[in-house]
């Protein structure tokens, strides 16, 4: 079996990766939020304390309210995951430098950028909701930037390098085209 071959399977199998969790990521997180209060306590941290922020359980509205302010970031990242998955669509066809695939690459460093903003205020938002039933002077509002965001924002960067790498071996590969 050559390169081109390996690679079209190998693309194929992360092509249908990138599916499955573009459809198990939305489900996650809607099962996180409908059995919120069922959880065991470890599990319900804002990631910033070991000890649960949750002293007792959400209601049906706060858990709405949560669902509903985790669809931004999960959104925007079912964005760059799908753009992802074309990209494998493009490479299990054997195509490799189009100008289909540097947008691509760019759409994809552009969503993970955004997320990292709206995860961020998605965390915040988890803060509230879990303390807002807290007496006066025990609710948290808590503001932070962790590994997931700044392996994010790493991730963008190498993206929109490999973008600029793809545009210039396209650009490339079209002048050898037309070179008799």
């Amino acid at each position: 079996m050559d390169n081109a071959s390996r690679i079209r399977n190998l693309s194929r199998s992360f092509y249908l990766l990138f599916s499955f969790l573009s459809a198990a990521i939305p489900l996650y997180y809607a099962c996180y939020w409908f059995f919120l209060n069922d959880l065991p306590d470890r599990l319900i941290t804002v990631n910033m304390a070991p000890t649960p922020l949750v002293p007792n359980h959400l209601a049906a509205i706060q858990r709405l309210i949560g669902f509903l302010a985790s669809l931004f970031p999960m959104s925007v990242l079912i964005y760059g995951m799908l753009n992802v998955r074309k990209l494998f669509l493009f490479y299990s066809r054997g195509i490799i430098f189009s100008f289909e695939h540097v947008v691509l690459f760019k759409k994809t460093a552009k969503a993970f950028l955004i997320w990292v903003f709206l995860s961020i205020l998605y965390e915040s938002a988890k803060s509230v909701l879990f303390t807002i039933g807290n007496p006066p002077g025990k609710r948290l509002l808590q503001v932070g930037f962790g590994s997931e965001q700044a392996t994010m924002l790493l991730a963008a960067g190498i993206l929109f390098v490999i973008a600029w790498i793809m545009d210039e071996g396209r650009i490339l590969r079209e002048e050898n085209e037309l070179t008799v």
